[in-house]
Formats: C-alpha cells, sequence, structure tokens
C-alpha cells in the first residue's frame, strides 16, 4: 500500500534523491524542522519501505561496462519455471533488471557488459537456462534519459 507523503517528506526524498549522503543536519536546515524530527520520519521512511536502501552510483564506462542491453525472454509457463528462471538470473551478476511483463514476453532483462562479446557469453548462459524457450535482445545505442523516481511527482 502506498504511504501518504507530505511536503517535509518530499523535500527529504528529492534531496536525497540527488545527494544520498546528505546528513541529517543538512536536511533539517533545508526543510526547517530539528535534526531529531528528520531522523525520526527518515526512520519512518525506512521502515515503510519508502526508502529501500542507499547505494553509490557507479559510472558503467568507469567500470568496463559501457554496453547495456535488454533481453525479451520467453520461458515455458508455470511457477516451477519461473522461479528456475528467477534464480538463474539473480545469479547472473551482469544483469541489473529483471522486469515481468505482460504481451508475448515474459520478462524483459536489463545488462551491462563490457561490450559484445562478453554480451555474447551472457546470452549463451541465459538461453541455457531450462525453460527458456527464446530471446531477444536489442543493444542500447545511447541512453538518453535514466533517472530515479522524482518524489515531487508522487502521488499524495
Amino acid at each position: 500500500m502506498a504511504r501518504n507523503l507530505d511536503d517535509v517528506d518530499r523535500v527529504i526524498l528529492r534531496e536525497l534523491t540527488a545527494d544520498g549522503r546528505s546528513t541529517v543536519r543538512a536536511l533539517a536546515r533545508t526543510v526547517g524542522l530539528s535534526e531529531p524530527s528528520v531522523r525520526d520520519r527518515l526512520q519512518r521512511l525506512e521502515r515503510d519501505g519508502v526508502i529501500s536502501g542507499y547505494r553509490a552510483i557507479v559510472d558503467p564506462d568507469a567500470v568496463g561496462a559501457g554496453t547495456a542491453a535488454f533481453i525479451a525472454l520467453r520461458f515455458e509457463p508455470g511457477q516451477k519455471a519461473k522461479d528456475v528462471v528467477n534464480r538463474e538470473l539473480a545469479a547472473e551478476a551482469r544483469v541489473l533488471e529483471v522486469h515481468e511483463v505482460a504481451g508475448e514476453d515474459c520478462y524483459w532483462v536489463k545488462l551491462r557488459v563490457s561490450g559484445t562479446a562478453e554480451l555474447s557469453e551472457v546470452l549463451d548462459r541465459v538461453r541455457a537456462i531450462p525453460p527458456v524457450r527464446s530471446t531477444s535482445t536489442t543493444i542500447v545505442l545511447r541512453t538518453v534519459i535514466e533517472r530515479a523516481l522524482d518524489p515531487g511527482e508522487l502521488p499524495g
């Protein structure tokens, strides 16, 4: 269930989205509340699952993963097949996201690799997952927009 966010929550989330290393003191100054009040809000946002974690954003090119691709997967129906695919994809280090989708495909998988040779190796492993029937791969030429949710645009 979605949690109702007030304007202060939205500002805190916007600040943390822009800089996940913002201190409680800086957030308190920004929203005009005491540090203990902001700390309580942060703990509530974390406990309620609104804030699910804090991460460093790594430049893929800087770590040799400059090629992004999406794999559309089709696999056998049933929960057992889905469990096998989920387990194998979770173990694949280059897989960043897995989305269950409506339509002919079962999943769309986002991954990042060093280039087409590594992409081929990952595809071989994905295609070898027993329930997988077919794949279709799209290589990203250029990422135009990639962003996190804007807390100011979320419903109240």
